[in-house]
């Protein structure tokens, strides 16, 4: 399975609903064609933010990994890994990597006849339970509700609502919740991502606590990136201070980043997305770090089909996962991409069959989701 080619692809979808930030959505795919014409797809999420510096960080490694063997995903990482390290031990360097080695998985999975999780060593759950990811802070009470509602009746476990990542608004946050469990009732998940990666003048542990004083009586399943991502201790003081579960990691890049937040005892909930940390390999890393230490797992999933399905046949190999994000803003190259459907009962995701990820990017979607210039988001 000697690499032959290996090729960046962009496109734009609409995406997002009334009252969302942003109507449509780029992102960056990675084909790896090797000698006998299989073509594995990856994807980084590098592509939402900056999918022309993506493409080209893609174009770089390309040269470097003509006639390596696809079929070894951990050797194609390490080789990347290695030719960079001087300037890209971290961030997008290895976001991007990420989708070069994901798409060596599904060429994997596609010249074997068998599905990603069978490859790293068998699934160990039947299904999953899928929470619905939305709830824009753009949203007013009436559409958040709305959507809500749309959750309800989709029979989704759980539905994780964002915070206003600017404001600090501690009441307005509990009015927001309140009204969303008024719609979903008790039994329904609710979790609050407040996104503060994104705050260039992000709140203090003093703050944060505060604000989740206010919000304990909603009985939030876990609270999301209340801090920025920058010190874990911080993280841990949180878990300290409150008996909200405190969860975050989706940005961070390497296993071995991700274990030094684990050591310091940021998480209860651990948050690892295979198109962000360097691909399948070092999120299965990050999330055996993780059950060492006895911490749940939710897999971070914020984009296209191959997003979901490397993110997804990860999660049911791994005995800590307890959740698995599914995306509700619209976009179609969740579904569209997929070589067949996902299969949902009850509000749970039953176990992938198709061989690879079961993803693939016809001609007609590639013609009808011509990249647009300009079409990078500033928040996913």
């Amino acid at each position: 399975m000697r690499i032959v080619d290996i090729r960046p692809l962009l496109l734009t979808t609409p995406y997002g609903r009334p009252g969302a930030h942003t109507q449509r959505r780029s992102a960056c795919f990675v084909e790896v064609i090797t000698e006998d014409g299989i073509v594995g797809l990856g994807e980084t999420y590098a592509g939402v933010y900056v999918p022309e510096l993506a493409a080209a960080i893609v174009d770089w490694f390309k040269p470097l990994l003509l006639g390596h063997d696809a079929a070894n995903p951990g050797e194609i990482y390490r080789s990347a890994y290695w030719a960079s390290s001087y300037f890209g031990r971290t961030g997008l360097t290895v976001m991007t990597l990420s989708a070069i080695e994901i798409a060596c998985w599904d060429a994997l999975g596609k010249a074997l006849g068998a599905p990603v999780h069978t490859l790293l060593g068998g699934a160990i759950h039947d299904r999953l339970p899928l929470y619905a990811s939305g709830g824009t802070p753009t949203l007013d009470i009436a559409q958040l509700a709305e959507q809500a509602a749309e959750v309800r009746d989709a029979g989704f476990r759980g539905f994780k609502m964002r915070a206003n990542l600017f404001r600090y608004q501690p009441q307005v946050e509990a009015e927001r919740i309140a009204a969303v469990r008024d719609v979903l009732g008790p039994e329904c998940a609710i979790a609050l991502d407040a996104v503060q990666n994104f705050n260039l003048r992000p709140w203090s542990v003093k703050e944060v606590l505060r604000m989740l004083q206010v919000l304990e009586p909603y009985g939030l399943a876990w609270v999301e990136e209340m801090l920025p991502p920058f010190d874990p201790e911080p993280y841990a003081e949180l878990r300290r201070e409150s008996s909200i579960p405190i969860s975050g990691g989706e940005g961070i890049t390497t296993a071995t980043a991700f274990e030094l937040w684990l050591r310091a005892g940021a998480f209860d909930l651990a948050q690892p997305d295979a198109t962000i940390i360097g691909g399948i390999g070092q999120a299965r890393l990050a999330c055996e770090a993780a059950a060492r230490r006895n911490v749940r797992i939710a897999m971070h999933v914020w984009g296209s089909a191959p997003t979901l399905m490397a993110n997804y046949h990860l999660a049911f190999t791994q005995p800590h996962c307890i959740w698995l994000e599914r995306p509700v803003m619209g976009n179609p190259l969740e579904t569209e991409m997929l070589t067949e459907p996902l299969r949902v009962e009850d509000g749970y995701l039953h176990l992938p069959t198709a061989s690879g990820l079961g993803v693939h990017l016809p001609d007609e979607l590639r013609a009808k989701y011509r990249y647009q210039s300009g079409s990078a988001s500033l928040f996913g």
